[in-house]
């Protein structure tokens, strides 16, 4: 037996296999049995928004091959995934709005969408923009290509602290993402408000992922009716999956190599299966039962809404790291904005000293306490590296090399004289797909971030030259 002279595309494993294809595709894809459009024309993107700027004097190293002493030096393992900027600015290194002039509008709108933005009042926290955000433009192209038809959700926005340090007042600082105003929006109806409950996201995908199955399955036993009680009669989700890959071998008729390669998913599994199992004897609940369906994951419990204390928000922000990487696995989606704190943070981290508020430590000029809140980010960004590039897309490439991630943050201060729109040291991580070269430094010149979202929506496909203000646009900087 061989392979199919044509490769199965997703939709045609999931009428053969129902939901089990979303777990088996990606071993298959890697092994050319399942076709997928290639990420090289439409690779992931991640927008990973953390507040304030990173120290620019102290993210300023000579070479990536050293970071220690820098914030950024969480990410050493992973320089060569990476393109520092230097001296790259936001709005041109001054605010450029209709009304007040204040920087962390500039800083937080100018980031995410290099456009302008309004006031309804003389503060930032008053702030809102009619203009839409990177990871929406890229949504919004993936949804039109027939191509990723099969591609249930067209993004995904998550976060854990999401929140500026004065919701109370005003909540100007605390969107990352928006969408074109449209005719009858209020002020902040094109603003995308992040998902911080784990848990809520976790049954969202889940949900997509079922709906996705009993769509296009033609088996009666996959049926999202049936799944739960398929499950019941099974001793665990690990033999669940082995007669999936039973009837994957016949129907492939896969050789030694690639039925050994299809068997080692098994070990990756086994924690899976511990937690299933425990789930199961806990109780007999539909939503326990719902949770163990699905061999992915245990569904997480963190909470970060109305938090902004990082020892609470740390395993937060891990679970929605594992359920960006799940989403990857199963091609639910390929684009993900994830706010780990919106602008004027507010958030401490006591358990390493840091008792004051970001922003407070950014008006008092403590640059030691800056530096060191700023490591938890980078944990944070490697974090997610770390789990993308775990992930086998197959031929040998990564889903982080078939991704386009972005750190973006806003402006930065030493002092209690005002914020800085200069100089912003941002990250691109990723090759997308092999557009990007990375592993070095880049020196702006002054250009804005505006031209590093060209170099992202060039790889996703879109031919331009210009995103957000034109005037602030020289074209794809890498």
């Amino acid at each position: 037996m061989t392979r199919p002279a044509t490769p199965m595309t997703r939709r045609e494993l999931i009428k053969t296999f129902g939901l089990s294809a979303l777990l088996l595709q990606p071993v298959l894809r890697s092994m050319a049995y399942a076709a997928e459009t290639p990420f090289a024309k439409a690779p992931r993107y991640i927008m990973f928004f953390k507040g304030g700027s990173f120290y620019p004097s102290r993210t300023n190293p000579a070479t990536l091959a050293d970071l220690s002493g820098t914030p950024i030096a969480p990410l050493q393992p992973h320089v060569n995934d990476l393109i520092l900027f230097k001296n790259m600015n936001i709005h041109g290194g001054a605010p450029k709005s209709e009304g007040y002039k204040e920087e962390h509008a500039a800083g937080v709108i100018g980031c995410t969408t290099g456009n302008s933005y309004k006031y309804t009042q003389n503060d930032s926290y008053f702030a809102y923009t009619d203009n839409e955000s990177i990871d929406v433009r890229i949504a919004n192209h993936y949804k039109t290509r027939p191509d990723l038809a099969d591609v249930p959700l067209a993004s995904l926005h998550i976060g854990g602290g999401a929140h500026s340090d004065a919701d109370q007042v005003g909540v100007g600082n605390r969107f990352v993402s928006f969408r074109n105003r449209v005719k009858g929006d209020t002020r902040y109806g094109n603003a995308i408000e992040p998902m911080q409950d784990a848990g809520q996201v976790f049954d969202m995908l889940m949900r997509t992922a079922i709906n996705a199955c009993t769509a296009q399955s033609n088996q009666p036993g996959t049926q999202a009716a049936n799944l739960s009680s398929v499950q019941a009669r099974r001793d665990s989700v690990l033999k669940f999956i082995v007669d999936d890959i039973r009837d994957a071998k016949l129907r492939f008729g896969m050789d030694t190599e690639h039925a050994h390669k299809l068997d080692g998913m098994l070990e990756n599994w086994s924690e899976t299966e511990k937690a299933a199992r425990a789930a199961s004897a806990a109780a007999s609940k539909p939503a326990a039962v719902k949770a163990a369906a699905c061999p992915s994951l245990a569904r997480p419990t963190g909470n970060g809404a109305n938090k902004y204390n990082l020892d609470q928000l740390s395993l937060v922000h891990d679970q929605m790291i594992s359920l960006i990487k799940f989403a990857f696995q199963t091609d639910l989606t390929r684009v993900v904005a994830f706010t780990l704190s919106g602008g004027s943070s507010g958030q401490s981290w006591p358990s390493r000293g840091v008792h004051s508020a970001h922003h407070q430590l950014e008006h008092s000029g403590n640059i030691e306490q800056l530096v060191t809140l700023d490591t938890y980010y980078s944990e944070k960004f490697a974090g997610l590296l770390a789990a993308l590039k775990s992930i086998d897309d197959g031929q040998g490439k990564s889903a982080l090399y078939n991704s386009s991630i972005f750190l973006g943050m806003e402006c930065w201060s030493n002092s209690s004289s005002g914020h800085y729109l200069t100089n912003i040291p941002f990250i691109l991580a990723g090759q997308a797909g092999g557009r990007f070269e990375t592993g070095r430094i880049v020196n702006a010149k002054g250009r804005n971030n505006n031209d590093i979202h060209v170099s992202c929506l060039n790889a996703a496909g879109i031919d331009t030259k210009a995103f957000g203000l034109p005037s602030l646009c020289q074209g794809a900087i890498v």
